[in-house]
Parts: structure tokens; C-alpha cells; sequence
């Protein structure tokens, strides 16, 4: 599996008809009696009791809890990072260990790879905030419910989907966008490439779908087309998940990698590295420190020391370090055969 299908399937948690490519998510939330919202939630595999915090923020355990997960076999050592410095919901900032939530599940909605710090002054199980569902839409509270909504276009959609019912064979705009995520789930990218063009002609991709089409031609080395959506997709959106701006800026950078031109790889994977950290509060001098650690930071940083080369060797010689350090094998190897220490 490459870490282009992993981006991909790690990004594809709201499945028809929790919300697929579009349409509306909905988690129920309960008020405790100090006026908090509280929803159901397991966090890879085991039930924790969970509240949300309307703010950007990612999510956090208070340390016991973070102490039975981990030694109870829910967080591993592999989902471990290090230690950060992250401002808190409330504008303070504190020393946090840094790990990765690998599957959490809010009623139908599940978001997987989900940044996390463990707060030694929480003194709640969980919190999840806003910026855990920034790559699925805009995130609203109604009615005591949790609503997350990627329908940006809404008349759009609705004429899109008539148009598609009333055409023989074609089936629904449901259908065709089912169609995609199965072909996605099978690694048949030749199959989700043409229903992601279909939906494009149709004008209804939204921010999420159109990176997952940018995934996909990024996958099938079809590096201009991939910049040209990437290009338009950063133009518009960039700054409202970072998490899906890493992605965005990593495939960039692969598109100019396979186009020899290294100048502009070198750039966007530098602004694809400064995104990835800046999700987990991290920086490069922490990963020099061995503080920080993550494989998928680990393939961003050895492509971007790949680029300089031989032409550059004292950068080349500092990124594969940072990657060897995140546990990049290539890195790794690579460090070892050119004498280089990490």
C-alpha cells in the first residue's frame, strides 16, 4: 500500500450516507450540568466519554486516560510522536506529548490519523474540537447536534442530482459518487479518475472531493492535471485544513519531482513539511532532537532531500537526516550508506 492510497483512505471516513463526497453529517450532543457538550465516542475500539470544544482544535486526553489506552494496547508505541508546546482552546500554552488517535468513531462519522496531545491538566477523558473534521466542511452547532457540512453549492448539487435521474443508464449523482468510493476502496484509480472528471463536468466537486481526485491523478502519475486541480484547490481553499493542504502541497511537489523541475518540488514540499508541522506543533529542530517522530512526515522529508542531490549536499544530508529520524526506511538506508549520523 503507498502512502498516496493511505492518504486517500485515511481521508475517507464519512461514507454514504454519514456524507460520502457531500451531503450532511449529524452527531447528537448531550449538555452536562456545567453546560458543556458531551457526544459517544470510541477511540480505537474502546468507549471513551468525550466533549467538544467549538474551538480549532484537534483532540486531547487527560493523562489517565492516556495512561489506560496505552497500557491497555489502544495507543501503541508506533502512534507516539514526542513532546510539543501547544496552545490550548482557552489561548494558554503547555507542554504536551504528541500522538496519533488511528481511528475515532463519532456515532457514523469516523476520522482517522487525527492529531492528539495528552494534557496532564485535563480533567476530562477526551475533547474534540473543530479541527478534527476541517477536512470534511464547516462544522456548526444546531439544535444540540454536531453538524458537519461539505455542501457548499446546495442548489447545485440538487439540479446536478435531478439531471442525473432523469438521464437512461447514467444513474443518480448518489450512484456515480458510490461508484467512486468503491473504485477508491479497490485501488481502481483509472475508474475513480473518470467519475471524479464526470462529477467535475457537473461542477459539483467540493473541497473534499477535489482532493481526493487530485490524490488519485497524483497516484496515476498524471502530473498535469493534478497541478492544474492542485493549483486551483490551493488557490481557494488553502488555509482551512491543514491537513488536506499537506497532502495538496506533498502532491505538488511529486508533480514537479516527475517533471524534472526541482526548484518548485523543492518549494511546495518545504510548505507541505511547514504544514505537517505545524498540525502537530512540531518543528524540525524537535525531530534534530529525536523529539518528535512520524513515518508519513518521514516520505515528505526524504523526497524533499532527493531533490537537492549531489548539487546540494549539506541540505540533502540534513532532510534524509530529519527523515531517518522519523523512521523513514529509505532515509534510514540512505543515511547509513552515505556515512551520514542521525
Amino acid at each position: 500500500m503507498t502512502r498516496f492510497h493511505l492518504a486517500i483512505i485515511a481521508l475517507l471516513p464519512l461514507l454514504f450516507p454519514a456524507a460520502g463526497l457531500r451531503a450532511q453529517s449529524v452527531i447528537p450532543l448531550s449538555e452536562d450540568a456545567d453546560g458543556r457538550y458531551t457526544m459517544d465516542a470510541t477511540l480505537n475500539g474502546v468507549g471513551v466519554k468525550t466533549y467538544y470544544a467549538p474551538e480549532n482544535w484537534y483532540a486531547s486526553v487527560s493523562t489517565t486516560t492516556y495512561l489506560f489506552l496505552y497500557q491497555n494496547g489502544y495507543i501503541v508505541p508506533a502512534d507516539v510522536n514526542g513532546m510539543t508546546t501547544v496552545k490550548m482552546p482557552n489561548g494558554t500554552s503547555t507542554k504536551a506529548a504528541s500522538f496519533v488517535i488511528r481511528n475515532l468513531r463519532l456515532g457514523r462519522v469516523i476520522v482517522q490519523n487525527l492529531p492528539a496531545f495528552v494534557i496532564t491538566k485535563q480533567n476530562v477523558p477526551l475533547v474534540v474540537g473543530n479541527a478534527a473534521f476541517d477536512c470534511f466542511g464547516t462544522v456548526s452547532v444546531e439544535d444540540g447536534r454536531l453538524v458537519i457540512d461539505d455542501r457548499f453549492e446546495e442548489d447545485l448539487l440538487a439540479e446536478a442530482a435531478g439531471e442525473s435521474a432523469e438521464t437512461e443508464g447514467t444513474g443518480t449523482l448518489e450512484d456515480e459518487e458510490k461508484a467512486i468510493l468503491a473504485a477508491l476502496d479497490a485501488k481502481r484509480y483509472e475508474e475513480a479518475a473518470e467519475g471524479f472528471a464526470r462529477l467535475q463536468e457537473k461542477g459539483v466537486l467540493t473541497m473534499y472531493s477535489e482532493y481526493q481526485y487530485a490524490m488519485v491523478l497524483n497516484i496515476l502519475r498524471r502530473s498535469d492535471d493534478c497541478l492544474d486541480l492542485a493549483k486551483s484547490w490551493l488557490e481557494t481553499n488553502r488555509g482551512k485544513s491543514l491537513t488536506l493542504d499537506y497532502w495538496m502541497l506533498d502532491a505538488m511537489g511529486d508533480c514537479y519531482a516527475r517533471k524534472g523541475d526541482k526548484t518548485r518540488a523543492i518549494a511546495y514540499y518545504r510548505d507541505a513539511v511547514d504544514a505537517y508541522c505545524r498540525m502537530f506543533n512540531t518543528t524540525e529542530k524537535k525531530i534534530r532532537k529525536s523529539q518528535f517522530k512520524d513515518e508519513t512526515l518521514g516520505y515528505t522529508l526524504y523526497d524533499l532531500a532527493m531533490q537537492y542531490g549531489a548539487t546540494d549536499i549539506g541540505q540533502t544530508r540534513y532532510y534524509s537526516t530529519l527523515a531517518a529520524k522519523c523512521g523513514n526506511a529509505a532515509a534510514i538506508a540512505f543515511c547509513r550508506k552515505s556515512g551520514f549520523g542521525f
